[in-house]
């Protein structure tokens, strides 16, 4: 048995996980041997799953690698399944031990309709989709964190050491589908694009994505672009660097949200609201997260404007003038007056379109104002309960509570750790 460092031997330290991570979450974990040959799993669907490893490909592009992956690899399919997968690795002779797969799992926006796509493109059977279909629909469904989660303990349960999510290796291939979306024959990833083509090629996809408002291609493109962009430091100051190439990202995803048909105000604002974020970040990992939550912002406000046809424009429009004016005095006749209604048909109007009292929706917007204002300036809370027109500190402090859970004291503590 191989031995790192603890007292327990590596193959034994796997049993443990494999036990913990299918009583958490209900994955399973699979142990290769170097050549491929399973030697056991704890996927409660084995030999479903097995033979769609086969078939997705997978399970050849961990083997292809002859010398073992040293670091988490990431596999995903056209059906949007994902693996993580890592090597062990024998300390006499370099070689390869055994591969060991955790998952498979889906990503929190997978689309039914698209796995059934996807099956119908690689199988022609019915019967073999449908069956196929009844096991995917066991595969648990995670958030994308879960990703993060169970890779880095996968990598301590082999290696004993920490690692990073910017250090992951990630399958990409050139003729897979990603999310649903047919990459063209001129934009598909080839195996002698240079690093800096593949970012572009990346960038260009999420770009596609946020005018779209499509959220299937969202996480793994934003995986692939963190591990795509090896930022160079050309000024010397790599943070400094890395805080320009985001500022010029933002601008690009802001228009890309506004060809979505986000108004232009609001898009100004989310813009205006990262760029102050990114000034904060003081370091590599803390820009990768805001560039991910940007990505998330962007495309889910284009969703939500193509999901909100039933929402009419004048009400469209003052939703966007609330959030774009929570510093200055708002009241029921005067955003009545604005668009010419009377103001009980405004807000029966907005209560029925948006579910929520226009007096309620105005404190939700200063909240989510004054949540900016508490972690990235110095104000006191009473400025900002002043600056925006709570009245007194005290019902600043109750209607923050009521919407966040947590004190304005409170959250500008945790957002300054």
């Amino acid at each position: 048995m191989h031995r790192l460092n603890g007292d327990y031997p590596v193959e034994v330290r796997i049993r443990i996980m494999a036990g913990q991570v299918y009583a958490a979450s209900e994955l399973g974990m699979w142990c290769f041997s170097p050549s491929g040959q399973l030697y056991y799993s704890t996927c409660p669907n084995e030999q479903g799953i097995l033979a769609l490893l086969q078939l997705n490909g997978c399970l050849d592009y961990m083997l292809d690698n002859k010398k073992g992956w040293d670091k988490p690899l990431i596999l995903s399919d056209s059906l949007g399944m994902v693996f993580i997968a890592e090597s062990i690795l024998s300390p006499k002779d370099n070689g390869i031990s055994m591969h060991i797969l955790v998952g498979p799992f889906f990503m929190n926006t997978t689309s039914v309709k698209g796995i059934e796509n996807a099956l119908r493109q690689k199988i022609s059977s019915i019967q073999a989709q449908r069956a196929f279909l009844r096991v995917l629909q066991k595969v648990p469904v995670l958030h994308i964190s879960a990703l993060d989660i169970y890779a880095s303990m996968l990598h301590f349960t082999i290696y004993d050491e920490p690692i990073h999510n910017s250090d992951y290796y990630y399958q990409i291939e050139e003729k897979e589908k990603v999310g649903q979306i047919e990459l063209e024959d001129e934009e598909k990833l080839s195996d002698d694009k240079s690093e800096t083509d593949r970012s572009v090629d990346i960038e260009k996809r999420i770009l596609q994505a946020i005018r779209e408002g499509n959220p299937q291609i969202m996480e793994l493109m934003k995986s692939a672009v963190s591990s795509a962009q090896g930022l160079v430091s050309e000024s010397g100051n790599q943070i400094r660097d890395a805080r320009n190439t985001l500022l010029v990202f933002n601008a690009l995803s802001s228009r890309a949200a506004i060809d979505g048909g986000v108004p232009l105000q609001t898009v100004r604002t989310m813009e205006r609201q990262v760029y102050e974020e990114i000034e904060k970040c003081r370091s590599i990992s803390e820009l990768h997260h805001l560039s991910n939550r940007m990505i998330d912002s962007y495309i889910k406000k284009v969703q939500e404007t193509k999901e909100s046809e039933q929402i009419s424009k004048s009400i469209r429009e003052t939703c966007d003038y609330i959030r774009a004016n929570v510093q200055k005095e708002l009241s029921v006749d005067d955003l009545a007056d604005r668009i010419g209604y009377t103001p009980y048909y405004f807000s029966k109007k907005f209560n029925k379109e948006m579910g929520v009292r226009v007096t309620d929706f105005i404190k939700t917007a200063r909240i989510d104002y004054a949540k900016m204002l508490l972690v990235s300036t110095n104000k006191s809370i009473q400025d900002i309960s002043d600056a925006l027109h709570f009245g007194t500190r005290n019902y600043f402090s109750k209607v923050f509570r009521e919407v966040t859970g947590v004190t304005p004291a409170s959250y500008r503590e945790k957002g300054s750790m």
